[in-house]
């Protein structure tokens, strides 16, 4: 009984542990700033960075949060650099810190929050001040404390309204006077000029309803124009939470509506070369690196290559796209990463994606790009 229950034990936490998110699948945005980091919000926990493997020194803030379940949604790594050796060893250095968060407080990472890297980088700054306020910073759900608002008094006007009110009765008054005082003559032949003025404008309408009849009749014999009208589709709608899948264990990785062939398309249709560009093909590469929420909207996007102009066209494209199909893991939606390296396609005489990564890495068997209907429930 002791080696099956010891056997059940080891399987259980193997599972635990599978589950865990590990450093390859997390995605981070860098920061940089040249005074000590300040912080976000008042809901927040202090974890001390650490590197090597030993993990973090737990705090009573992180062992709360855990046994409460809080939902974290921001963590940020904030530490320092004032040497370009210090600068050399940045990314080692913080997987190792990371990893240690991991290894220490899996369970902050359930809810896949924003996760940030922020060097306090300054090379005539205080080391020891710095170094204070570097280490982890949790941000977690729950309501702020209200900040008092000191309303603005604003000068009586009284004194302009009473001021003013006199001169608008005098000029009310001098009106009257003058329409009292004006001869009944002038009233007459006032009266009369409509009348003579209504006799002239007879003839003249009587014209132009005669030209209107002969422009008609010229613009009958004219052909007919037809306008071709673009449907264009209405764009997906994005959704505040993570949603859920109907079955647990489906998975997808993040996709374009339509698949490969869906983005070739739309590519082909929104980044049109000229024909000096084509003679010049072989300088048109563009990286493009797009964040994805767990909508399929496109948080950040981050396009890199020598050509500028060929850059300019890539980002207007991206800035037309519509939601991708976000990546689905465990049966619920996540954020994640795709990093195209796009190229001329002699084939296709259209701009194409040669290389993809993504970020999460998906699952062998999750390759496939399903459609939301056959995802979810709804």
């Amino acid at each position: 009984m002791r080696i099956l229950t010891s056997l059940f034990l080891s399987i259980f936490c193997l599972s635990l542990s599978a589950q865990a998110p590990v450093f390859e699948d997390l995605i981070f945005e860098a920061d940089s700033i040249t005074t000590n980091y300040k912080l976000k919000s008042k809901n927040h926990a202090f974890i001390r960075s650490k590197r090597g493997t030993d993990g973090l020194t737990k705090t009573t803030t992180g062992d709360s949060l855990v046994a409460k379940k809080t939902a974290i949604t921001d963590i940020y790594l904030v530490f320092t650099e004032m040497s370009s050796a210090e600068i050399a060893m940045r990314e080692t250095e913080n997987r190792e810190r990371w990893e240690n968060m991991l290894k220490t407080y899996p369970e902050f990472f359930t809810e896949s929050p924003n996760l940030y890297n922020v060097c306090q980088c300054s090379s005539t700054g205080n080391a020891e001040s710095l170094k204070k306020t570097q280490g982890f910073y949790v941000y977690f759900e729950g309501k702020e404390e209200p900040v008092a608002v000191v309303p603005k008094v604003e000068p009586k006007k009284e004194d302009k309204k009473e001021v003013a009110e006199p001169k608008k009765k005098e000029k009310v008054e001098k009106v009257k006077e003058e329409k009292k005082t004006e001869p009944k003559e002038e009233k007459v032949a006032k009266a009369e000029k409509p009348a003579k003025e209504e006799k002239a404008e007879k003839p003249k309408k009587e014209k132009k309803e005669k030209e209107a009849v002969v422009v008609k009749e010229e613009v009958k014999e004219a052909p007919p124009v037809i306008e071709e009208v673009k449907v264009t589709k209405p764009k997906k709608e994005g959704y505040a939470k993570p949603k859920k899948a109907k079955d647990v264990k489906v998975c997808r990785p993040p996709c374009y509506e339509g698949g490969e062939e869906g983005l070739n398309e739309f590519l082909k249709e929104n980044i049109v070369l000229s024909k000096k560009q084509k003679r010049k093909s072989g300088d048109l590469v563009s990286i493009v690196t797009l964040q994805l929420n767990f909508d399929g909207s496109i948080k950040k996007t981050l396009i890199q290559g020598t050509n500028e102009e060929f850059n300019k066209q890539v980002d207007e494209a991206v800035k037309k796209m519509d939601l991708w199909n976000p990546a689905v893991k465990g049966g619920v939606t996540i954020k994640s990463q795709v990093k195209l390296t796009l190229k001329y396609d002699n084939s296709t005489k259209s701009i194409k994606p040669f290389e993809t990564m993504i970020t999460p890495r998906p699952a062998p068997k999750c390759t496939e790009c399903l459609s939301d209907s056959q995802v979810f429930a709804d």
